[in-house]
């Protein structure tokens, strides 16, 4: 036999070598994941060949022989075992059940061959006296059973790759398939001549071609779902869970929580980054073991987390997320940390349809409630409308100061003593349409959202040209304190901008104090001594408002040179005897380094009486005047001198 013949006999097992050997040297990753099975396969196919060769030889022969028919009888058994044995490859993961159903037909096919061995039986094929193939009437099944694997070859892979073949890889497959249907035809028909028995072979080719998609679909789709440093569900990958739950029925049995941890950057600063993912490792690890299969729980990102939890489970989760604790072992070191939760939960109703909208209310839910102070915030519908009001103000207000809706109050700050006015707070109001907008509607919307840095120069201005007007018209206005919210403090050039605008107004410096909250937790205490003393050199007071409301007052107050100590409320409205034994102590101090003081919110007589046995004078509260809009306050300063029967 020539080289061409022996090439066009055995065209079909050359080429399905050449793509095992392909697929073992290139496509490391199937070869690994797959080693055993793959040597199986290779085994299979040798002996395939073995078997085919021995067939072959037997053909040429005048006489008839058993080994012939035991030959061609391994042979069709081999054929449908290389498939199963491909098909194992693609249920290397699955249960021994599903493999060994998927058996059965291949078990029942080699009893049925081997049982027609004798070739006088002629049930499947059998070989007469002058040595010719002859086929019984179970041969189809010889095709059926290749056609059954090859479908189940072609709809498991399919299906693994969430049937997201390309055509790139879906056209190999078709050829493949198009060459072994032709292949078993033409053998049927006698129009393709040759080894035909190795045309199953092909399917080696088919899945060789496609089996690293099919491995990358998978590695895509779990990096696609798959949050790295947890392992848990990433944001994406729990909206696609939780569309999925809100189609079904009984969608209303289940709350959305969100919710980040409390200070956990601290746990970073005090082990490292390197621990802290640890940490959240962990921390997803004890979570995920109170978890329902039924249930979700994924990682936005950074310390945010969100889970989908059955209602009647509600309570356990949120009181294991109040306090989780978790330990472990590193480097021989270990490891004992309790982390807590600020939580929104959001619970689904039946007309919810989308995962992004209800995972939103929860998280809208727990940025209120980190605002407001709370460590566990429910969405309701009288919270949600109060939220679709902040964010309705929230797009009115630029708007709003750009219209010039927003006008100074003055609440005059009063010597106690002589009951004459000697200074003011200016304090924004907002005025739409004749009605008074309270300020506790907008400001903190206006600090949530950066805007207070732009009302605090929009309130200067104003209170720049009121004082300039007033000086116009001959009269001398006291002192007036315009706040300035600590988020100024990022801009480096505060102080010369604030000149700038006095400047501008022609406005004397005196006549100006800045005031600033103690609380100034953004920012170190260096920055506000640098903005303090830059108002300083430039010739302007400055108060502190608050003062005692923070936790290190005593530190401000060493670090920082004030004017004005505005006193906390607080210690005004409580009459108890420590609170009045801090509030003389403060006021001792003051004066003891040269600073005023103020006392805010008074309201009382007895307050009033109190504040001035301890050695503050100066008052500001309704006691004496609530704010005031502009021309009320312009009365006030003509006429200075509060009378007795006012209080």
């Amino acid at each position: 036999m020539t080289f061409l013949e022996l090439l066009g006999r055995y065209y079909v097992l050359i080429f399905s070598i050449v793509i095992l050997l392909y697929t073992i040297i290139y496509n490391r990753t199937m070869y690994r994941n797959v080693r055993k099975l793959f040597l199986t396969l290779l085994l299979l196919v040798a002996a395939e060949a073995v078997f085919s060769a021995i067939e072959a030889w037997y053909s040429a022969q005048e006489f008839r022989s058993i080994w012939r028919s035991i030959s061609s009888t391994f042979c069709y058994i081999l054929r449908p075992a290389i498939m199963y044995t491909l098909l194992l490859i693609i249920l290397r993961n699955d249960s021994r059940r599903t493999k060994l159903f998927c058996a059965i037909p291949l078990f029942a096919f080699s009893v049925t061959l081997l049982a027609d061995i004798p070739y006088t039986y002629n049930l499947v094929f059998s070989y007469s006296e002058e040595n010719t193939f002859q086929t019984g009437g179970l041969f189809p099944i010889t095709y059926l059973i290749l056609f059954f694997y090859l479908a189940l070859i072609l709809i498991l892979s399919f299906a693994k790759t969430d049937f997201r073949i390309g055509i790139g890889e879906l056209l190999p497959i078709c050829i493949g398939i198009a060459f072994i249907v032709l292949n078993i035809i033409g053998e049927r028909h006698g129009f393709i001549s040759g080894n035909s028995e190795n045309a199953t072979m092909l399917a080696i080719l088919i899945y060789a071609i496609h089996f690293k998609n099919v491995t990358d679909q998978q590695e895509r789709k779990l990096l696609e779902t798959t949050e790295q440093k947890t392992g848990l569900l990433n944001e994406n990958a729990c909206t696609d869970r939780l569309n999925e739950l809100l189609s079904q029925p009984g969608q209303d049995a289940y709350a959305v929580v969100f919710f980040d941890l409390v200070r956990f950057g601290l746990i970073n600063d005090r082990y490292g980054i390197d621990i802290g993912n640890r940490i959240l490792t962990e921390y997803a690890q004890v979570l995920g073991g109170s978890i329902r299969q039924d249930e979700i729980l994924a990682r936005q990102g950074s310390d945010r987390f969100i889970t989908v939890v059955l209602q009647r489970n509600l309570d356990v989760f949120l009181a294991q997320i109040a306090s989780t604790r978790v330990r472990f072992a590193q480097d021989g070191q270990d490891y004992d940390v309790t982390i807590s939760a600020h939580v929104g939960v959001y619970r689904i109703e039946k007309a919810d349809t989308s995962g992004e909208a209800v995972i939103a209310e929860a998280h809208a839910a727990l940025s209120y409630g980190k605002s407001a102070g709370n460590n566990v915030t429910y969405m309701t519908p009288d919270l949600r409308a109060m939220l679709r009001d902040e964010k309705q103000f929230a797009s009115d207000i630029p708007v709003a100061m750009a219209d010039e809706e927003f006008v100074a109050y003055y609440q005059p700050k009063v010597n106690s003593r002589t009951n004459t006015l000697c200074g003011a707070e200016a304090l924004v109001r907002w005025m739409r349409n004749g009605a008074l907008i309270p300020p506790g509607k907008f400001i903190p919307i206006m600090e949530t959202k950066d805007l207070m840095c732009d009302m605090d120069f929009y309130m200067l201005r104003h209170v720049c040209a009121d004082i300039a007007k007033w000086i116009e018209q001959g009269l001398v206005p006291p002192t007036i304190s315009v706040n300035f919210s600590r988020r100024n403090l990022s801009n480096k050039n505060l102080a010369a901008d604030i000149d700038a605008v006095v400047k501008e107004y022609h406005v004397p410096k005196k006549m100006i104090e800045i005031e600033i909250t103690e609380t100034i937790d953004e920012f170190p205490i260096s920055v506000l001594k640098d903005f303090v003393d830059d108002l300083h050199r430039l010739g302007y007071k400055v108060a502190v408002d608050d003062f005692g409301s923070g936790s290190s007052s005593l530190s401000l107050l060493r670090e920082v040179t004030f004017d004005t100590l505005k006193i906390d409320k607080g210690f005004v409205d409580r009459a108890y005897a420590k609170d009045l034994a801090i509030l003389s102590y403060m006021i001792k101090l003051a004066k003891a380094i040269g600073v005023e003081t103020l006392a805010e919110g008074v309201e009382q007589k007895e307050q009033v009486d109190t504040l001035l046995s301890l050695g503050c004078e100066v008052i500001q509260g309704y006691y004496f005047d609530r704010p005031l809009p502009r021309d009320n306050f312009e009365r006030r300063i003509i006429s200075r001198r509060y009378q007795v029967e006012q209080r």
